[in-house]
Formats: C-alpha cells, structure tokens, sequence
C-alpha cells in the first residue's frame, strides 16, 4: 500500500520515493547512490541503461515515473530534452510532490516550469550541477540551490548523499538563481581556459615548457580554478571528453542572452563563445570540453604538452 498523506506527499516518519530520469553518464552514479537511501525508481529513453543501477526499479515511461515519485528528479543532457520530459512529466506529477532539477538549462526556462508546477501545488528546487563523472561516482558534486526555503529543505537529504561536504551551496530564494549561478561559473570557467591556453601558448612559443609556465602562472595574480585543476589533464592530452562541445556552445549561447537581458556589455564571454563556435563548426558535436584549445594549438601548430624527462 502506498503510505502518503491525501496530498500525495509521503507520510510522517516514511521515507520518499524518488524517480530518476536521465541515467545517462550523470545520472546513472546519482541513481546508484540514491538507492543506498531510498527506494528508486528511473526512466532514460536507452531503456537498457537502467540495468546499470542494481536496485533501481524501471518504469517504461516518464508520466508512469512522475506519478509514481514523491520526488522527481531530472538529470538531463541540456535545455531541449528538459523540455520535452516536462511536457510529459508536469500533468503526472503528484500535487504536494518535490521536483529536483540537476540539469544546467535556462534561467528563464526554469522560471516559466517553476511556475507551472507551483500552479499544480509542487515544490521546485532548481539544483544544477558542478563536478565530473568522476565526482558523481564517488558522491562528490557541487549544488547550486535555487528555491524557496522550505523546498530547500525537502531537497536536502536527497542531494546530500550526490555531494561533497561543502557541495550543497545556497544561490537564492528562486527556482531560477541555481541555473544562473551555474551558467556564470561555467561561462567563466570556458573563459579561462581559454586564456589560460593562449599565455601557455605564448610562453612556449617564447621558449618556455609549459608545465614549467603552468606551475609558475597557477600560484600567481593570473591563477584560476583550470590552472589549479584541470590544466594537467590538458598537459596530459585529455581534452575532458566527458561533455560535448555542442553543450559547451549552448551553454555559452544562454550566457550571452542572458547578458542582453541584463543589459551587461559582455565582450570577454562573448569573444569566448565565437570561439567555441569555430570550434563547434570545426569538429562538430564531439565530446571534449577543451576542444577549442585544441583549435588554438592547431592552429598555433603545436601542442601544449608536459615535458619528457
């Protein structure tokens, strides 16, 4: 027997039951760990990726998930499959519920669903991501929270078995504020390897090894969260393949509108984003974060790469 209150939300005392969709690169570890807690049940349009999550109990549609969870979580590629889960999900969903949204959209669009499902009496919580498959695997990730407080607290002992100690981060009281937190950072973060890539390219072509340049710039006025982090991989040949390049530039794209909106003259972010667009046109929807520094290299004619000793 079902155990919740006439509104639908789970009874005093009895744990929630939640519904995955998405269980791709992402949301395949965040459903493996929820199962740790909670009773789990996930759809993803691969119907054979759900055999990956021993313990999860699949459902072969995504309106027969929503009305089956007390919370609904998405984790989705990007804005256009957010949508349309949505547009099956919402008239499912069960009034007095919890939608989590982990996927970096839109602001403007998770303020106009944030609406719709406050109409059907839902909490929303907008909870963006930041972190690596890597880090999903071992429950590691960083939270940009957007919502009331309230809903806040109703999403917490769900995201806190996904995170880091200090990954649950409050961006604002508005379904809307985790998407535009979690946008900024990763425009900015594009941005910076960008231009972490031309001085490093720069510096070799004036004679210097770049992992020397590299440990020289990290702990300097220049340092930046790719210089601390993520530079080695680069010197190592990894192009972190585990994001297409096509998201990077959607990404971007919602950036640059949002600037518009806010009036913000954003000429940095918006040379950064014509360059992952030349680089978009030049390898296509390839996975690699960190392939427009790759076309920089090309055409620089040569590699940032360590040194062999």
């Amino acid at each position: 027997m079902d155990e919740t209150s006439p509104t639908g939300s789970p009874s005093a005392g009895s744990p929630p039951t939640i519904g995955v969709i998405g269980l791709g690169r992402m949301g395949a570890p965040i459903a493996r760990a929820l199962t740790a807690e909670f009773a789990v049940g996930g759809f993803d349009i691969d119907p054979t990726r759900g055999g990956s999550v021993p313990g999860l109990r699949s459902f072969g549609s995504v309106g027969d998930l929503a009305a089956a969870s007390d919370v609904l979580v998405t984790v989705l590629p990007g804005l256009a499959e957010l949508q349309e889960v949505m547009r099956s999900a919402l008239p499912a969903l069960r009034r007095g519920g919890l939608w989590a949204d982990l996927t970096s959209g839109d602001p403007a669009v998770t303020r106009d669903l944030a609406a719709q499902v406050h109409e059907r009496g839902i909490d929303v919580v907008s909870a963006p991501m930041g972190g690596s498959v890597a880090e999903a695997e071992r429950a590691a990730l960083i939270f940009y929270l957007g919502g009331a407080e309230s809903a806040v607290e109703r999403a917490l002992p769900v995201l806190r078995p996904l995170s880091r100690p200090d990954g649950l981060r409050r961006a604002g009281s508005r379904p809307e504020d985790g998407q535009i937190v979690k946008l900024l950072a990763n425009g900015l973060w594009f941005a910076h390897a960008l231009a972490a890539a031309e001085a490093l390219l720069i510096g070799q072509g004036w004679g210097m090894q770049p992992s020397d340049l590299h440990r020289l710039l990290r702990d300097s006025a220049g340092g930046s969260r790719f210089l601390d982090d993520h530079a080695e991989r680069l010197l190592d040949g990894d192009y972190l393949t585990t994001f297409g390049l096509d998201r990077v530039v959607d990404e971007l794209d919602a950036v640059a509108a949002m600037g518009r909106v806010a009036g913000a003259p954003t000429p940095v972010l918006d040379a950064s984003g014509a360059a992952h667009r030349a680089a978009l046109e030049r390898y296509g929807s390839e996975l690699g974060e960190l392939l427009a520094v790759r076309m920089l290299e090309e055409d620089a004619g040569r590699t940032l790469r360590r040194e062999r000793r």
